[in-house]
């Protein structure tokens, strides 16, 4: 604050009117009754300590207003604290639930994570890696996404440690869903169950790791189950990856009119629940009938899905776990353990009204 021509500055004064001295690490131990390298095991949670001495020294710490150096301690642990990880759309339910585990994981250990949204073009997300690099954050969590193998390199490069979550790529650890594996056997539980002309509609395979997977898998269950060429079809469009529930909306409608009604798909697979939701909600408005003239099958399970007139038929993935699982191999990471670790997550087929497979069927797939 500037008065009268004066910089006035707020200090910290004792009743007395006289500066105080900040507390030191010394201090606390004195005032504890302990020796300093105590009181850090204590704050750090590096050693364990017993639940009295502990007592002992954050009551010193309250009462001495005692607040560690932050950027001095990173120094001396070469270590920040900080974590930086990169989701692909912080809007979506999957990539917001699964920051919340890894938040709720990393507060445990005394991490602060740092949040980097990589639902823009590659050259926003560099940005955003690189201001998260400069933080000297201790390592960084891709979930999601793919073809970013120069951002990836650039963490390298810095020493910075990668984990990959919900994607896998090389040698570097990575924790995924077996995507592949899962719609393949979709599409034969589904061959099974009577299904005979197959549609699948989903992003450019070239915007995540995680959908090449899921389309991959689309057509290795028609080659399987040998469906004819001419019985099933693929609708990848650019622009569901950002507008999901309107551009299905109106692709349902224009690929429908293109084709002959005899020649419609009896089963639309999606590489997720929102396109799935937009295809349900345009074939309500043409008068079309969900799953009575076309069955429709999501992926993620989102929490409405459950609610959706029909229901939606989904893969459920459980993103809690893929949160916990990031974290708990960057942390072996970190400490140089696990360098080109590898985990897979079981997914899990849900019947419900939008598709219905008989539970006998499944079991051939799940067990």
């Amino acid at each position: 604050m500037r008065k009268y021509g004066v910089d006035i500055v707020s200090v910290n004064m004792d009743k007395t009117g006289i500066k105080k001295k900040k507390a030191t690490i010394q201090d606390v131990a004195n005032l504890a009754q302990v020796v300093p390298s105590t009181v850090s095991h204590v704050i750090n949670g590096t050693a364990p300590i017993s639940a009295e001495t502990q007592e002992r020294v954050w009551e010193a710490i309250e009462r001495l207003n005692y607040s560690p150096n932050a950027l001095a301690r990173a120094l001396r642990q070469k270590r920040t604290r900080l974590i930086g990880v990169v989701l692909q759309d912080i809007s979506s339910e999957f990539y917001a639930r699964c920051a919340a585990s890894i938040l709720e994981a990393a507060r445990e250990d005394n991490y602060v994570v740092l949040l980097c949204d990589a639902s823009f073009n590659n050259d926003n997300v560099r940005e955003g890696v690189h201001a998260l690099i400069e933080r000297r954050v201790d390592g960084l969590i891709f979930i999601g996404g793919g073809n970013d193998d120069d951002i990836i390199k650039d963490c390298l490069d810095a020493n910075v440690p990668v984990v990959l979550g919900d994607r896998h790529h090389g040698e570097l650890p990575s924790v995924e869903f077996d995507n592949e594996q899962s719609v393949k056997n979709l599409v034969c539980a589904l061959y099974d169950a009577g299904y005979r002309r197959f549609a699948y509609a989903g992003e450019p395979v070239t915007v995540q790791d995680n959908l090449e997977a899921r389309y991959r898998g689309y057509l290795e269950g028609l080659k399987l189950c040998q469906v004819n060429e001419k019985d099933s079809t693929a609708i990848l469009d650019n622009t569901l990856h950002h507008l999901k529930v309107q551009t299905s909306y109106t692709l349902l409608e224009k690929f429908l009119h293109s084709i002959p009604r005899e020649e419609w798909p009896q089963v639309v697979l999606t590489s997720n629940d929102m396109i799935a939701h937009g295809f349900m909600s345009a074939a309500r408005r043409m008068g079309i009938s969900v799953p009575e003239d076309i069955a429709v099958v999501g992926f993620d399970d989102i929490t409405v899905s459950e609610y959706f007139n029909p229901s939606l038929t989904t893969v459920s993935q459980d993103e809690k776990l893929l949160g916990r699982s990031c974290y708990q191999l960057f942390k072996s990471v970190i400490k140089g353990k696990k360098r080109t670790a590898h985990e897979v997550l079981p997914q899990k087929i849900v019947i419900r009204e939008s598709a219905y497979i008989p539970e006998e069927v499944i079991r051939n797939y799940t067990e």
